[in-house]
């Protein structure tokens, strides 16, 4: 991992502008200065110096005499923060095709094909402001979306942030997201299944249900679904309502 003057960790993805996700065992993060503060799952790294990142290799290179350790978690997942990085998450060197990336929203108006060659496609556009809005928590959830479930669950969370601010929080124990500061509901990515889990706070008796959604007893007074199709997000979004409800 490390070497003379420089610290590298390999696998770090750039979720935004001064913030990666990285893989590093506690132990390992613990060599990377004093620290005592062991809460939740998350390491919590702060960069003081420049970052060299290679978006090719996903290597991150620092100044490790230039860090602030300021958690460490109980799982291999660090978050890697800096100031002093300028460069915003870029573009894939492939752009996918169409066919490989879902559009995120049927309400985006299609690209103008009559556009100079070199204006940024509207789907990026709308991935950058997506970025701007959203938490780091939500921007982790984002980020761990395999292709086949991209455009679904980018457009479900925008949907769900336009209604309740919040920010979901990884659990590795459960491998879902939970709602935060307020928990009434979670979400879980079923990647062999294609589709998303959600939990609602509140038992299927305690819910007007949808056509399109087929609503079960869960554990802990929640109820369950899945979502596979954009058709099911109107449905989705009046039982989080209903959940939220559940709270008071």
């Amino acid at each position: 991992m490390g070497l003379k003057h420089t610290i590298t960790i390999d696998g770090a993805k750039h979720i935004d502008m001064g913030v990666w996700m990285a893989k590093l065992e506690p132990e390992e993060v613990a060599t990377l200065g004093k620290c005592e503060n062991r809460f939740g799952p998350f390491s919590v790294l702060l960069l003081e110096s420049e970052v060299d990142y290679d978006e090719g290799t996903r290597i991150i290179t620092f100044d490790p005499l230039a860090t602030c350790l300021l958690n460490i978690g109980s799982t291999a997942q660090v978050l890697v923060l800096s100031s002093k990085d300028k460069t915003p998450v870029s573009t894939p060197a492939s752009i996918p095709s169409s066919a490989d990336k879902p559009p995120i929203s049927a309400t985006l108006e299609p690209f103008d094909q009559k556009a100079p060659a070199l204006e940024q496609p509207e789907d990026m556009k709308v991935d950058t402001e997506l970025s701007r809005r959203l938490a780091t928590g939500d921007k982790l959830f984002l980020s761990e979306l395999p292709t086949n479930l991209r455009g679904l669950g980018e457009t479900l969370l925008t949907e769900i942030r336009g209604i309740f601010p919040g920010e979901l929080n990884f659990e590795p124990r459960s491998a879902k997201f939970d709602e935060t500061p307020e928990i009434f509901w979670t979400i879980k990515i079923l990647a062999s299944e294609k589709a998303l889990r959600l939990t609602v706070r509140g038992t299927p008796e305690n819910f007007e249900h949808t056509s399109e959604i087929d609503l079960k007893l869960d554990k802990f007074g929640y109820s369950a679904f899945l979502i596979t199709r954009a058709g099911q997000i109107p449905g989705a979004l009046t039982l989080l309502k209903q959940a939220r409800k559940n709270m008071e």
